[in-house]
This record gives structure tokens, C-alpha cells and sequence, in this order.
């Protein structure tokens, strides 16, 4: 037995072979018979058009091939030369065949379906109607596309001479078609317009119809055009106002900036190259600055509906000017010559001047004096020329003035500064000239009249003239106006756009507006070392002969500016200030312009503000005459000079414990002590089994400088406590008294008096509280304390210094005060607040976290810097200053240490260093070898271009198949399957049969593109037929991915040729033996040879080992007195390369 079969296949080109991409036709029924003509069996082709019958061997057979549905019948047999690819069956789908001993699958069938003829015109439609009226012409070189049902295009044509097109295409099958058109067409007409199918048009909008043909001819496809037509549009906008009459113009102020922008819009359907479109502009000429473009695609071309915005700046004028006119009556307003006899009435209305008369024909008319007429030779002169005069009778020929006068009046569009008037021959009086202005006003002028024949010029000098009337009693003449006329304050200028024959144009105005107002304005403020101390209870405290600085803030708060000449800043106290230190929102330009702040400032030495008056000397008399016993701890008070004294009396044992309050007696002007150990015997102050105390508690600050004792008795020594209580004290004891200064003063019995002054104090310490005891490791003192001398200190007050800084700058001034004053007593020495700070660096760079890592090559030396600032109040002796490193030990070298004193001061830093070498800080992981195993179940035929995933161990690669033609050209994608025996390749060139890897007719290549770097070792070659020679690149595809391999992408990559000498058998490819890492591999059959052919079952790969980098990291930390601080630091090492 063998096997027999092919293909059944549709040949789309009816051509009889084969060709690439021609698919096979599923369903198809083919019937074996034997060489008698009797049916042995019966098939239906598969999904790819494949069948196939088991045969005897060495016999001859038929086979009949049926249509299948939507096929007509079979191309022709036997083109080409190839039997593999060929059609065999004749036309009526039957073929003789005889068999060998071997399987023979060459036995094909191709199929064609039956050709119709489609096509008609492209026209142009004139009147745009949607159908081809008699007259209207078709359009040449049009293009029209034909696509199948599924969008591909099959083919494409140019409409003739006579707009005509025509496709040959297959019966039955639905298309579409697209029409483009041709230059100077703007698109196309509507479809399906009037019934006639063959008469209107069919494609949409876009030029695009779908049509279904049957099995005849259709000539009804028509497409319709119409013109484009171009248009151009511009507007014209003044400062962005489109004011396009004088009413509407925006006011801008002479000498100002005005901004004409010229929106041009391109309003037709016909796009416009730039170099087409000029823009002009009646006053500022041609305007060529684009400053935007909108609603298109910046590619210099004005597309329809696109706007480009032109833009011009200038100058606003002042359109206030004044012009001079002397009119001479000698030419009109235009220059033309004006012969005697010329009635004058608009002659001048360029002028804005109309001239009128009444009086004789009601004419004013043009006189020759020179060639007086009319028998009027008083009117002659020989200077004045034409002169113009009230016509007697109208006659242009024998001009001749109205005896009886009358009035010539001037009529003037725009109000005129009227200057004078020249006269000829005023004889009679009672004339005058009368000007009225815009608001009515009536103005008289008396015309002189200097006699027959003279001359004269009347000065006027009014203003805002719109009238003039000049009456005129008798005979004479006007010779001459002088008036100045303003210009209508109106600046109007035309912008035109033309663009290839069609054109537009818009106007602007603008009128000057009134300058704004000038408001000039500034301000000044005043501070004390900083403080905006403007009242006395603001006011900034500074120590008598410290520094203080007065600082003048001056802001132009107006619209004027002021030049540095122009301004001038006084101090009531301090005179002329000039130092200007800064200069705030403003250029450095010596103008302190609207908006700018001006700094000056002043320095001095704060004065003592304190005045003192003097203390008060006094004693107290303790007058009184109490009982010798009475309620413990009674409280007496004094009162002296203003000063008072409660007075009250404890007791303690001789060791200072046991503390009791006491009775406090007055005896005869003497304060005496009676404790709870004691009867009123006792009634002084004593030490015998207990001690006594008296506690004298003031209502202020005194000096107290001795006490008279009375009433000794065996001797008088005594204790003395001066200090300042904090609240009123209801119990003595000993840690009030610890607080006191303590003094012990000596003295006898007194003498025969038994009484003494109690000297003590020397130091005149100052307190609230004052105790006296009899001294309190004695046992025989007592007495009485009858007086106390004391001073009082005089009283220090602190006034306020108050300066008043004044700026004047042009016409406005502003003053500011500000004040200070000294603080009360001495000041309070600054609190110790100790203070230290480490900041540790690695190479200079403050690494303070692994992302800011300075980068360091193992090897290299690394220098660490610890800097150590005294942040706080209190200095540091070298000695107790410890830095350390938790890596690098106890850090002693300082490279820099201040002042070299030893001695860390309060803001002081000190650098200490430290130097290493750098560690590496890189570990690798090991490689991993991994295999590969490419093989599957795929047809031997699909799509070009198919790519299989495969992934082993967490590497993923991506295999696809190209061909090439034997020169290393002609590059195209190739199916590639994946079979048991590894993965083939099918080019466009082949058939099914072909799908190893081979270098026949075309080059294979497989190509693979892993998801990181590999090392590819060997590659397992099978089903090798004829040879296994192969070719392989390795390489980096620089992370793009390749969708078709060509020689450019080849030749960067590494090749190499592995053969094995044309032995016919499975095998190892062993190559890469420099083990060259790469993340894309290609495996050829080798590309100069032509008999290799094989399947790659598998690849042998490894992974290399990971590097990775790690952080060094190290804290320095300061130690001194108990404070701490620390700082870390980090490097890393480089990149590496493997």
C-alpha cells in the first residue's frame, strides 16, 4: 500500500499554480476510482484543503474533484513546472494518475470562480444635484480602489480621459470601492439622488461605496464631484477691539503702545501655500509677524476653516496736531487754479470748510483784483490777487461786488482756532465778523474801516470756531482766512489679506484717550532694630550704650516715579539719612518707581534713658507699751516716711529645730520676745534655753544699717538675716533663714546705759525681710530692739527715646516715629543652654540616607569628615569632647579646629577626619543551567509571522521564523510550527512538505528572543535531512522588540558557523564556546550551503549569576558633658558589568 493526495486549493489569481497564500478549500468531495472507472472511494477535503487515500502500489487510478459552492470550476493544469505546486485536474475537475511504490502527494486541484466586469465614471456635477446631467463631462486621473468584503485591497485604476473606470472581479462576492479626488475637486456630490441608478451618484461623502455583484456586468458605480471654491476672510482688531467704525475704537494715550492684530481665516475649500497668503496694511505696510495659528497643524498651509493670527505693534500718535491754513483764494483745496468768476461754495470741503453768501445774487464769487471787472477799481490792488466777493448780479464774466453789502458765511465741520481775516477797501463802518463755537457762543469783532481801496488783516483769535460770519455794510472784499485747524482725532488704518486671487479687508480705529491722572504717592516706615515701634508702648528695649538701628522703609505708593535726587530722608534726632542698603521690586535704576520699596537705614549707640532720684535716710521708733505675755505670733506694724514694717517673733531650740511662733511685746518703746517656753518674766530677746527671733517683713526694698539695743541685761550679741521673702512668712525656720546672708555682730552689756547701736551691714545689701536673734550659739544675751536706721534707695525711672523719620520726595512727604527705651536693672545673664551637633560626611557628600549614597570603587580610599558644632551657649574643653565612629573606632584626628584654643566656643566647628578603603560590596548568586525542549503538535502550514512562547526555570522566550532569498535579501516572515521531533520552518515559498529548518531554494531562520541576558550552549538538532551545517548570531537587541529580521539587525551581532560535515543524522550543535551572553539568538541552516535541513528539538542554556551592590553604612557620634548627638553616612560601590 501507499499513500496518494494534495490539495484541493483556491487559485485567486487563476494562474494554475500554487502560490503563496492561496488557502486550501474545505469540503470539497474527491472520488478514487480504479483504471475500469469504478468508485473505490470517496473523500471530503479537510480545513486546509488536504485529502488523502491509501492505494494499491503500481496501479493506475482517476480522481474527479466537485466545486464546492461559490466555485465555477478549475484553472488549468500543469503550469509551472513544479508538480508539488500545479493544478492536475482538467477543466472538469478530472485527472488520470498512475501510482508508484511510494506515497505521492502531488495530486492538486485548483478552483477559480467566475469573472464579471464592474466600473462607470467619475463625473464632474456642476450644479451639484447627485446626478449626470446631460452636458456635465467626466473627470481624468481620478483614482478608484477596490477592496474585498474584508477591507484588503485587491487592486486599483485611474479614471480615463472620459472619467471612465473598470474592474474585472469574481461573481457574487460583495466589494467596495473608494474614489480619491482629483486637484481642484472639493469633494463629492450626494449619493442615490433622482431613481436612475445609472445615472447618479453612489459614494458617500468620504468617495467610499460597498457593492455587491452578481453574475453580469455592472456599469452603474458612479461618483460625482464638485469644485472647491476658495475664500478669504480678515479681521482687523486695535488693542483686541474690533473697531471697525470710529465709535467703536478703543482710546489709547499718545506715545503708548497699540497692538493691530489681522485674524485671517481661511473661509473657503481651497488651502492656501503661506508664501500665497500677503497680508497688507494701508498705514504700516506689508505684516508678516504669524504669532499663532488655530484649528490646524502648524505646517505652513492656511487649510479651510484654519485661522492664522498676523500682529503688528507701534506707537499711538497724537492725533491732537494743529495745521495751519492760509487760505489765498488764488487755488481750492485741492490745488486747482481758480479763474475770476468762479462761484465758491465747496471749493474747500477738504478743508472741512463750506462758504456761502447773502446779499445781492447770493453768490460768492472769485475777484481778479489784479484785473479789477465790473467797473470796480476801488477792488484793484496789486498784491492781492484773487479776492472773494459778494456777486451783484451772478455774472461769471464781469464779476462785480454788491455795493449794499451782505453777509459771506464760512461753515467748518471740525472746530478751528480762527486767526485772522484780511480785508480789501472797507469804506463804510458798522461791519463785523461773528464766530460761533461748539457751545453756541456768539463772538463779535468790529471790521475797521480804513477807507476806499485799502488793505487790512483783522486779528481774531478765537477758538472752537464752527462758524464764521462776516457782514459786511458796503463795498469790499475778503482776501485772505489764517485759521488752524485740529485733526479729527480719529487714526484709522485698513488691513488686507489676498490669498491666490480672492481678497478681503477690514478697518480699526483708535482715538487718544485722556492720560491717566498722575497720583504720586509714598510712604515711610520707621523701625527700631527691627521692631515697628510707632507708640511708646511698642517700644523696643536696648541697653544703654549697646548699638541700635533705625531702619527707613520707603515705598512709592503712587504713580509717579521719583529720581534718587528727588528724595530725601530725614531723622528729627538723627539728621540727613543717605545709606540705602537695599532696593525691593524695583530695577537698581536710581528711580523709585510706583511699586518699589527703598530700604535706608542708620546706626547709633542707644543713650541711658534712666533718671534717679535720691534715697532716704530714717529710723523707725518702735513705740508702745504692751503686756509682758499675750497670743503667739501677734503681728505688729510700723509705719515711716512711707515705709512699713509688719513685725512678728518666733523661737527655735538651741539646735535650730522645733520652730514656734512667739509673743512680740513693745515695752517703753522696745520690742521685746516672750516664747511658749517662757513666762512674761522673760520678756526679751534672749538665748538662754531657746533662741529668739524678730522678723521684720517690709513693703519694699530697704537698707537697714544698725539697731539699737536697750535693756541689756549680761551681754548684747546678736544674729542678723537680710534677704528677700517670697510671700508673707507665717513660720519662720531654718531653710528660710539658708536662703538669707547671715551676719553675727558682738557687743557688751552696754555700759551703764545697758544699751548700744548695733553696727552691721557694712556690705549694704538690699533686701525685704531683716531678722535680728540674740546670737544663736550663745546663752547670755539679753535685750530689746528699740530702733532700727535704715535707707531707703532712690527711685530709678526710664524714659523713652522717640525719633521721627520724614520722607519728601517731589510734592508728597510722609514721617513715621518709632521708639525705644532701656530695659529695667541689670539684665538677666543668659541661661546655660548647652548645645552639640555632629554632620558626618563620606567624600564630601552628606549621605545621610542609602539613596544619597556617594559612589566609591572597592579599593579606593574613602575619606570621612565629622563636623562638630557647638549649637548652644556653653564652650567645651577639648578634653571632653569624644568622637567616635561605629565602624571606624575612637576618631581623634582634627584637620581643623577653629581657633586653635582647645577650647569649642559657642558657634565654633571643628572638622575631625577619618580614612579608609573602600569594601567591595558585591555578592553574586550562582548561574543556573536550563534546557529547553521546543517541540509540540501544529499543522505544517499557518500564518507568516507566528510567534510561540516557551518558558523554563522563570526564563520566557519568544521564537518566530523568517526566510531570506540566498544573497541575504528579500526578507519575509515564515510560519513556524512546533513539532514532536522540535520546531520547523515554512517559508512563503514552500508547501506544508517543506517545514524543516533549510537553505534549498530560500534561507530558514529561527529567531529567539529571551526576556533577560543567556548564555546559549548547544542546540539539539533532528529529523536533520541532507545535513546539519547551521549558522548562529548572538547578540543584544537593545530591548526592542524584532518583527523582521534583515541583515542590519544580523550584522551587529556575533556569528559563527557550526558544521558537521554533511552527515545525515540527529545531533548536538555545541558552539558559543567563548560563552558570549545575549538576550536574542538566530539559528540558520547555513546560509552558503543549500542541501541543510533539519528540526531544533532543543537548547541548553544558562543563566548567569545576579551581582548585586550593597551599602556601606557608618554613624558618627559626638559625646561631651552628658549631651549626644550622631550622623549617619552611606557609599555604595559603582555599576558593575559582568
Amino acid at each position: 500500500k501507499v499513500k496518494i493526495g494534495d490539495k484541493l486549493f483556491y487559485d485567486e489569481n487563476d494562474n494554475g499554480i500554487q502560490d503563496a497564500g492561496e488557502e486550501g478549500v474545505e469540503g470539497g468531495t474527491v472520488t478514487l476510482f480504479d483504471a475500469e472507472g469504478n468508485e473505490i472511494d470517496s473523500t471530503t477535503t479537510g480545513p486546509d484543503g488536504m485529502y488523502m487515500f491509501e492505494v494499491e502500489a503500481n496501479e493506475n487510478y482517476s480522481l474527479d474533484f466537485d466545486a464546492p459552492a461559490g466555485f465555477d470550476g478549475f484553472t488549468s493544469p500543469n503550469q509551472g513546472g513544479d508538480d508539488a505546486a500545479d493544478s492536475d485536474v482538467d477543466a472538469d475537475g478530472h485527472v488520470d494518475i498512475s501510482v508508484g511504490d511510494t506515497d505521492d502527494f502531488t495530486f492538486d486541484a485548483g478552483l477559480v470562480k467566475d469573472k464579471v466586469k464592474i466600473g462607470d465614471k467619475l463625473f464632474y456635477d456642476e450644479n451639484d444635484n447627485g446626478i449626470q446631467d446631460a452636458g456635465e463631462e467626466g473627470v481624468e486621473g481620478g483614482t478608484v480602489t477596490l477592496f474585498d468584503a474584508e477591507g484588503n485591497e485587491i487592486d486599483s485604476t485611474t479614471t480615463g480621459p472620459d472619467g471612465m473606470y473598470m474592474f474585472e472581479v469574481e461573481a457574487n462576492e460583495n466589494y467596495s470601492l473608494d474614489f480619491d479626488a482629483p486637484a481642484g475637486f472639493d469633494g463629492f456630490t450626494s449619493p442615490n439622488q433622482g431613481g436612475d441608478d445609472a445615472a447618479d451618484s453612489d459614494v458617500d461623502a468620504d468617495g467610499h461605496v460597498d457593492i455587491s455583484v452578481g453574475d453580469t456586468d455592472d456599469f452603474t458605480f458612479d461618483a460625482g464631484l464638485v469644485k472647491l471654491t476658495p475664500g478669504i476672510e480678515i479681521e482687523k482688531s486695535t488693542n483686541t477691539v474690533d473697531a471697525d467704525t470710529p465709535d467703536l475704537a478703543p482710546e489709547i494715550v499718545a506715545g503708548e503702545t497699540v497692538t493691530w492684530t489681522y485674524e485671517v481665516t481661511n473661509t473657503g475649500d481651497v488651502s492656501f501655500n503661506e508664501s500665497e497668503v500677503v497680508v497688507t496694511d494701508d498705514q504700516e505696510g506689508t505684516i508678516t509677524n504669524i504669532v499663532d495659528k488655530i484649528n490646524g497643524d502648524d505646517d505652513n498651509t492656511l487649510e479651510p476653516g484654519e485661522t492664522w493670527i498676523y500682529e503688528q505693534t507701534g506707537i499711538a500718535q497724537d492725533l491732537s496736531t494743529v495745521t495751519n491754513n492760509v487760505i489765498d483764494f488764488e487755488t481750492d483745496a485741492e490745488g486747482n487754479p481758480l479763474p475770476a468768476g468762479t462761484v465758491i461754495d465747496t471749493e474747500y470741503s477738504a478743508l472741512g470748510l463750506t462758504i456761502s453768501a447773502t446779499g445781492g445774487s447770493n453768490q460768492a464769487m472769485i475777484f481778479d483784483s489784479a484785473n479789477p471787472t465790473g467797473e470796480d477799481d476801488d477792488l484793484k490792488t496789486d498784491s492781492e490777487g484773487n479776492i472773494l466777493i459778494i456777486s451783484e448780479d451772478g455774472d461769471s464774466s464781469d464779476p462785480d461786488d454788491e455795493a449794499h453789502g451782505g453777509v459771506i458765511t464760512f461753515d467748518l465741520d471740525n472746530p478751528v482756532e480762527l486767526n485772522s481775516i484780511n480785508f480789501v477797501d472797507i469804506e463804510e463802518t458798522g461791519g463785523e465778523v461773528s464766530t460761533t463755537d461748539v457751545d453756541g457762543n456768539v463772538t463779535t469783532t468790529a471790521i475797521p474801516a480804513p477807507g476806499d481801496g485799502s488793505l487790512q488783516t483783522l486779528d481774531i483769535d478765537d477758538s472752537d470756531v464752527v462758524k464764521v460770519e462776516v457782514d459786511l455794510v458796503g463795498s469790499g472784499a475778503i482776501s485772505g482766512l489764517d485759521f488752524d485747524s485740529i485733526g479729527d482725532g480719529i487714526y484709522k488704518n485698513i488691513g488686507t489679506v489676498v490669498a491666490d486671487g480672492v481678497e478681503d479687508s477690514d478697518p480699526s480705529h483708535y482715538v487718544n484717550g485722556e492720560p491717566d491722572p498722575q497720583n504720586p504717592g509714598i510712604d515711610i516706615e520707621k523701625f527700631t532694630n527691627g521692631v515697628d515701634a510707632d507708640t511708646i508702648e511698642e517700644a523696643v528695649k536696648i541697653a544703654a550704650g549697646e548699638t541700635v538701628t533705625w531702619t527707613y522703609e520707603v515705598t512709592n505708593t503712587g504713580d509717579v516715579s521719583f529720581a534718587k535726587s528727588e528724595i530725601e530722608v530725614t531723622d528729627d534726632q538723627e539728621g540727613t539719612i543717605t545709606d540705602i542698603i537695599e532696593k525691593i521690586n524695583g530695577n537698581q535704576d536710581n528711580t523709585l518707581d510706583p511699586g518699589e520699596t527703598w530700604i535706608y537705614e542708620q546706626t547709633g549707640i542707644a543713650q541711658d534713658l534712666s533718671t534717679a532720684t535720691s534715697s532716704q535716710e530714717f529710723t523707725f521708733n518702735f513705740t508702745g507699751n504692751s503686756y509682758t505675755t499675750g497670743s503667739h505670733g501677734n503681728v505688729r506694724t510700723f509705719t515711716q516716711n512711707g515705709v512699713s514694717v509688719d513685725v512678728s517673733a518666733f523661737s527655735s531650740n538651741k539646735s535650730g529645730g522645733n520652730w514656734k511662733t512667739a509673743f512680740l511685746g513693745v515695752y517703753n518703746g522696745a520690742l521685746g520676745v516672750t516664747n511658749q517656753n517662757e513666762s512674761g518674766y522673760y520678756h526679751r530677746v534672749d538665748n538662754g534655753t531657746s533662741n529668739d527671733y524678730i522678723l521684720f517683713e517690709f513693703d519694699e526694698k530697704v537698707t537697714v544699717d544698725r539697731a539699737f539695743l536697750s535693756s541689756i541685761a549680761n551681754d548684747s550679741d546678736i544674729s542678723v538675716w537680710i534677704g528677700d521673702r517670697d510671700g508673707d512668712i507665717s513660720l519662720l525656720n531654718s531653710d528660710i533663714l539658708n536662703d538669707f546672708t547671715k551676719e553675727n555682730n558682738n557687743g557688751g552689756n552696754g555700759g551703764s546705759d545697758h544699751a548700744r547701736w548695733a553696727n552691721f551691714n557694712t556690705d549694704e545689701l538690699t533686701g525685704d525681710t531683716l531678722v535680728i536673734a540674740a546670737k544663736t550659739d550663745g546663752t547670755n544675751d539679753n535685750f530689746k530692739v528699740k530702733k532700727l536706721d535704715l535707707s531707703v534707695p532712690g527711685e530709678t525711672t526710664i524714659g523713652n527715646y522717640v525719633n521721627i523719620g520724614t520722607v519728601t520726595a517731589g510734592s508728597v512727604s510722609d514721617e513715621d516715629q518709632s521708639s525705644y527705651t532701656n530695659p529695667e536693672g541689670e539684665p538677666e545673664p543668659e541661661p546655660e543652654n548647652p548645645g552639640i551637633e555632629i554632620e558626618k560626611l563620606t567624600n564630601g557628600v552628606d549621605a545621610d540616607t542609602p539613596d544619597d549614597a556617594v559612589e566609591i570603587a572597592a579599593g579606593d580610599t574613602v575619606t570621612w569628615t565629622y563636623e562638630v558644632t557647638n549649637t548652644g551657649n556653653v564652650s567645651f574643653d577639648i578634653d571632653d569632647i569624644e568622637v567616635t565612629d561605629d565602624q571606624e573606632g575612637t576618631i581623634t584626628h582634627i584637620s581643623h579646629q577653629g581657633d586653635g584654643d582647645d577650647t569649642l566656643a559657642p558657634g565654633e566647628t571643628w572638622i575631625y577626619q577619618e580614612t579608609g578603603t573602600a569594601q567591595d560590596l558585591t555578592t553574586t548568586t550562582s548561574s543556573q543551567d536550563i534546557t529547553f525542549h521546543l517541540t509540540g503538535n501544529s499543522y505544517t502550514t499557518g500564518s507568516d509571522g507566528n510567534v510561540r512562547t516557551f518558558t523554563q526555570n522563570g526564563v520566557s522566550v519568544d521564537v518566530s521564523a523568517f526566510s531570506s532569498n540566498k544573497s541575504g535579501g528579500d526578507w519575509k516572515k515564515a510560519y513556524l510550527g512546533a513539532y514532536g521531533s522540535g520546531l520547523g520552518v515554512t517559508n512563503q515559498n514552500e508547501s506544508g512538505s517543506g517545514h524543516l529548518v533549510d537553505n534549498g531554494g530560500s534561507n530558514d531562520y529561527i529567531l529567539f528572543e529571551f526576556d533577560e541576558e543567556v548564555i546559549v550552549d548547544k542546540a539539539f538538532l533532528d529529523y536533520v535531512s541532507g545535513g546539519s551545517d547551521i549558522t548562529v548570531w548572538i547578540g543584544d537587541r537593545d530591548g526592542e522588540d524584532i518583527s523582521l529580521l534583515n541583515n542590519d539587525i544580523l550584522n551587529d551581532f556575533t556569528k559563527e558557523n557550526n558544521d558537521d560535515y554533511n552527515n545525515n543524522h540527529d545531533r548536538w550543535a555545541d558552539f558559543n564556546a567563548n560563552e558570549l551572553k545575549g538576550d536574542t539568538l538566530v539559528i540558520a541552516a547555513r546560509t552558503d550551503h543549500n542541501h541543510d535541513a533539519f528540526k531544533l528539538r532543543k537548547l541548553d542554556i544558562s543563566v548567569p549569576g545576579e551581582e548585586s551592590s550593597g551599602v556601606y553604612e557608618n554613624i558618627g557620634t559626638v559625646s561631651v558633658n552628658g549631651l549626644m548627638d550622631e550622623d549617619w553616612s552611606h557609599y555604595v560601590n559603582p555599576d558593575f558589568s559582568i
